[in-house]
């Protein structure tokens, strides 16, 4: 019965939760824009779809479409929170940057997020937008680690490190057993 009640609860919080992302989803984007790339009618709809207060309401095609067009995945990420699960878009590797620029790079991020972190700790409430703005640093400190995690297993799968340890083995004069 206790967990019948939580489970309740949970559902409030997460329906709260989910109609304040969408309704600042909709102000922070062109809805028209959006609406004719993804395929719904008019931007109109897509509002409507977006406000709780309207019958329509946005199906999961729909929102995995509007997140990735807009680029923008707060509501996902809304979704997914309380259920221990965190989503990472993983940014356009379009920007070549190598191993070393990938982890100053992560360390910017994180100095930023430090930064955000003691201005909020001096405050006793926290604006929406400055939460969103958090968050969206995080997830881009995310999207970095995951391509220095993608470039590090690039280097370190296939032939090359098998080569490489080979020639290292050789050239350090390691004894071979049996022979020494």
């Amino acid at each position: 019965m206790e967990e019948n009640g939580s489970m309740c609860e949970l559902r409030t919080h997460k329906q709260v939760q989910y109609n304040a992302v969408c309704s600042d989803f909709a102000l922070n984007h062109n809805m028209e824009k959006l609406a004719s790339r993804i395929g719904i009618k008019s931007g109109t709809m897509l509002r409507n779809k977006l406000n709780p207060e309207q019958p329509h309401k946005l199906d999961p095609v729909d929102l995995a479409l509007l997140c990735k067009e807009s680029g923008d995945f707060t509501i996902l990420n809304t979704l997914m929170a309380d259920l221990g699960v965190v989503t990472v878009p993983i940014p356009d590797s379009k920007e070549d940057k190598n191993f070393l620029e990938r982890v100053l790079f992560n360390s910017v991020l994180s100095g930023e997020i430090s930064q955000d972190a003691l201005d909020m700790h001096s405050t006793e409430r926290l604006p929406r937008s400055v939460k969103r703005k958090t968050l969206a640093r995080a997830q881009s400190a995310l999207g970095n680690l995951v391509l220095l995690i993608n470039d590090l297993e690039r280097r370190t799968t296939g032939i090359q490190p098998l080569m490489q340890m080979g020639s290292d083995f050789f050239a350090n004069g390691a004894p071979i057993p049996g022979l020494t």
